[in-house]
């Protein structure tokens, strides 16, 4: 299991609708649910009246409400968008190159690519001291790896979807210390 691509994720949340409603709304059921509980627990006649009863009841519906349909309108928009490439990104094409940095930094030359989907190539140069790899994934499922290799290069040949992806080095720890990016194949 791979932990999500904190730089992806922002990416999405920047382009995405302002959800400031949904958790205005939110919140305010919550603490309305908070304020019944507390209320009911604490006076075992609460609702005194079947009027106030049915007021506790559409004061909670008209929350749930409230709160379903500022979801739905600040979940996004109706399908992906497209997007220019975030600075640093790799143009579109059949090979994706990645290098290493190095003096050893925990850190490939860019943080976004982009491919053609079909026949992809995959070349990863490493002039670092220290061992490093290229492991392209989607979700939990890993879909290409490189050689790990040090001083080198290498190639891999593989056949991506259109879709979204995250590349990182598998050695150790190097993805937790930054060795990863985001990879949009179209």
């Amino acid at each position: 299991m791979h932990p999500a691509n904190v730089a992806s994720a922002a990416w999405v949340f920047a382009a995405a609708p302002s959800k400031a409603p949904f958790y205005a709304v939110g919140a305010a059921l919550v603490a309305w649910a908070v304020l019944v509980a507390a209320f009911g627990v604490s006076h075992p006649e609460f609702p005194r009246s079947a009027g106030g009863a049915r007021l506790v009841m559409l004061t909670t519906a008209l929350l749930v409400a409230g709160t379903v349909t500022a979801a739905v309108l600040t979940a996004g928009g109706a399908g992906p968008k497209a997007q220019a490439a975030p600075p640093g990104a790799q143009p579109a094409s059949g090979t994706l190159t990645l290098t290493a940095d190095p003096a050893g930094a925990l850190s490939y030359d860019a943080r976004n690519a982009s491919l053609k989907a079909g026949a992809d190539a995959i070349r990863f140069v490493n002039r670092s001291p220290i061992a490093h790899n290229v492991t392209i994934a989607q979700g939990s499922r890993i879909v290409a790896a490189t050689k790990t290799i040090v001083g080198t290069t290498t190639t891999l040949a593989t056949k991506l979807a259109p879709g979204q992806y995250v590349f990182y080095c598998s050695v150790d720890a190097h993805r937790q210390g930054g060795m990863h990016g985001t990879l949009t194949v179209r």
